[in-house]
């Protein structure tokens, strides 16, 4: 089964946003979501790419993300994040990452 959607529902992503993303039709993004249609291999790696995770990932075949090396630059503010995440204590840290966990789920 592909985790399309769920993934796209996890970022708040429209499937226009989506396809705008990985330079698709909206209506084909649809289309893999309802089982219609399968993406091509350049499309399931444009897919992980976008979703950061492994092509085996999107596909369904494993439940593990996977270590995955997306080429692309941090921004500023994540650059700032990491930065100052580094800098705690590893009790400090764990509160963080719930207090992260907490904001995006709202």
């Amino acid at each position: 089964m592909l985790r399309i959607r769920q993934l796209r529902e996890e970022r708040g992503w429209s499937q226009r946003e989506l396809a705008f993303k990985i330079n698709a039709n909206p209506k084909t993004v649809n289309f893999w979501e309802r089982g219609v249609s399968e993406p091509s291999a350049g499309f399931v790696i444009a897919l992980a790419d976008v979703f950061e995770c492994t092509a085996d990932y999107v596909l369904g075949r494993e439940d593990d993300l996977g270590s995955v090396n997306v080429q692309r630059q941090l921004t500023g503010v994540e650059q700032n994040l990491l930065t100052a995440f580094n800098r705690l204590a590893p009790k400090d840290a764990e509160t963080l990452c719930a207090f992260a966990e907490f904001l995006s789920a709202r």
